[in-house]
């Protein structure tokens, strides 16, 4: 005789466990996930607070710096300055003695019957007017400035001839251009 055993009901109550401890463990499962992302947000955001602090005082820092570069920059501008207001003032003073020995040469060049009646100095160049008694006279100063150590280059820009109501001794007006030579170094040369 066979005995008739109804094992169903033993059969959905092991599945009930296992189900119930399946959900136990899938909700295991979701906790520990849970704690472990939410630690590592803890962590992540302790890091990402740490480099934002970090961040903050190299701006700072930064900053500072910055002030201290721009306040550098001043005193090197301030101290250009000063150098080429301290170089103006060493070339006034060699320019000094240079224009007396520049005028006193003009004066030993000039020739009998010749006057000068402006001189315009621009950088290295001189540029005379003047009036003259003769051409012969202008052609003497031409030659007296160009054998002088203190110029170069004389050039006769032009000659007019004076009108009849002009003074009886005064023939021409002449313009012309001399370069001034660079001063000599102790070396001797130029």
């Amino acid at each position: 005789m066979i005995a008739r055993i109804n094992l169903l009901p033993w059969r959905q109550r092991r599945r009930d466990r296992q189900r119930r401890a399946f959900l136990g463990q899938l909700g295991g499962v979701f906790a520990g996930s849970f704690c472990l992302v939410f630690l590592a947000a803890l962590v992540l955001d302790g890091r990402i607070a740490s480099q934002d602090a970090r961040n903050g005082f190299l701006r700072s820092r930064l900053l500072e710096l910055q002030r201290q570069a721009d306040a550098i920059d001043e005193v090197r501008r301030r101290t250009d300055e000063t150098l080429e207001r301290l170089q103006v003032l060493v070339d006034l003073r060699r320019d000094r003695t240079r224009t007396v020995r520049i005028l006193e040469e003009l004066a030993r060049t000039v020739t009998p019957g010749v006057h000068y009646t402006s001189l315009v100095k621009r950088g290295k160049h001189i540029t005379a007017h003047g009036v003259a008694r003769s051409n012969h006279a202008i052609s003497a100063l031409m030659r007296n400035l160009d054998a002088s150590e203190q110029f170069e280059a004389p050039r006769l820009k032009g000659i007019e001839e004076m009108s009849a109501n002009a003074e009886a001794d005064l023939a021409a007006a002449f313009e012309l251009t001399i370069a001034t030579s660079v001063p000599r170094t102790q070396g001797g040369a130029r």
